[in-house]
């Protein structure tokens, strides 16, 4: 299951980022590629059937710990 995942994130990497290159968008290479490393972690840790928290736990957590950074009152 893991080298399923591997190779279909290897893919879309083959696919996307040469025509970024090409037209020279570098932005959105640099964007492309946090969230498709993040992406690609989170797919293999599926895969490796790892134990994973709740993705809404991770999101209250986050903001949790941002929201002070920026002056935002954010209480749930």
């Amino acid at each position: 299951m893991i080298v399923w995942a591997a190779l279909a994130m290897l893919l879309i990497v083959l696919l996307q980022v040469p025509s970024l290159i090409n037209q020279k968008k570098w932005e959105e290479l640099a964007g492309f590629s946090v969230v498709w490393a993040a992406a690609t972690l989170y797919a293999l840790l599926v895969a490796a059937e790892a134990p994973l928290p709740n993705a809404i736990e991770l999101l209250l957590s986050f903001y949790n710990w941002f929201y002070p950074l920026i002056g935002v009152n954010f209480n749930i």
